[in-house]
């Protein structure tokens, strides 16, 4: 069973698999008490560096959400909005920056005289070893770590935004050569992780080629915004509907089903808005506004 709560504005969602995998990657022998410590300080300083995102996300005016799990932690946004490179870029980095001020916070405090965590002391080495260490090595630019992120906005910079086939590229090249460094030296973690990056960025290119075959769809799409803000229900769902028939990529089925919920939500049609909403592609939320007219329209 999944634990969920809220930090203030930020629903946050924690996976069994998230407990097991810390424990497992922090087992000491026998020693429990150390075993406990240590999935304590991965589970606070993941969700730091998730909140480090969200919050930059809160300051840009995106809606985070965070889910940890057993790779670690995501923060995703329930509604999307235009942002600049720089913007998106400070937004990956908030993570990465959260974890460095706790390490250094903790190495301040391991200095002082009056130190509760004593250098060298097991909890001191686990915040250091996770805040900072993990920290570094997420910026290793190979997505979907927060490195790739900063490339991804790098090359869309440099390439007019047709960043993300390259960067896709040298991610599955890292992966690879870190798959490879981690045979050799037996960790399988390391391994497994990069491994699932590779087939991540496989996929990404795939739905990189679903999307481009899509495009011809767009001038659909904004027309049915258009019709959208003009309240016109049947335009909207006149241009929505075999937009998500038709759509190859993820990201294009999903944008047209909201835009077909919005659609019969006008008209009254809640049964049928909700079909669209349950038709989403799996890792796709419905926008906030679309679930406050749905509660308008049903009440």
């Amino acid at each position: 069973m999944n634990l969920s709560f809220r930090l203030g504005k930020i629903p946050v969602r924690i996976q069994p698999s998230f407990f097991l995998i810390a424990a497992i990657l922090g087992l000491a022998g026998n020693d429990l008490a150390a075993t406990a410590a240590w999935v304590a300080v991965v589970l606070v300083s993941v969700l730091l560096h998730e909140l480090g995102h969200a919050t930059m996300g809160l300051a840009s005016g995106l809606e985070p959400r965070i889910e940890l799990h057993a790779m670690g932690g995501t923060t995703s946004w329930s509604s999307a909005r235009p942002l600049s490179i720089p913007r998106r870029i400070a937004i990956s980095l908030a993570g990465p920056g959260a974890g460095f001020l706790v390490a250094a916070v903790v190495l301040a405090i391991g200095r002082a005289r009056f130190a509760p965590l004593p250098a060298g002391g097991r909890l001191y080495d686990d915040l250091l070893f996770v805040n900072l260490g993990w920290g570094i090595a997420n910026l290793v630019p190979m997505l979907p770590l927060d490195g790739g992120n900063v490339l991804l906005q790098l090359l869309n910079a440099a390439t007019k935004g047709n960043g993300e086939r390259p960067a896709r590229i040298v991610s599955i090249v890292f992966a690879g050569l870190v798959v490879g460094a981690a045979l050799l030296t037996l960790n399988w973690w390391i391994g497994l992780l990069s491994a699932s990056f590779i087939a991540t960025n496989v996929s990404g290119l795939r739905d990189l080629a679903a999307r481009e075959q899509d495009a011809p769809l767009r001038r659909a799409i904004e027309e049915a915004y258009a019709a959208l803000e003009a309240k016109d229900a049947a335009r909207v769902l006149a241009l929505a509907r075999p937009v998500a028939l038709s759509a190859h990529s993820s990201q294009v089925k999903a944008e047209a089903l909201q835009l077909v919920a919005f659609g019969f939500l006008l008209e009254g049609r809640v049964p049928d808005a909700d079909a669209a909403i349950a038709a989403l592609p799996r890792g796709f939320a419905p926008h906030a506004s679309l679930l406050a007219l749905r509660t308008r329209v049903a009440g």
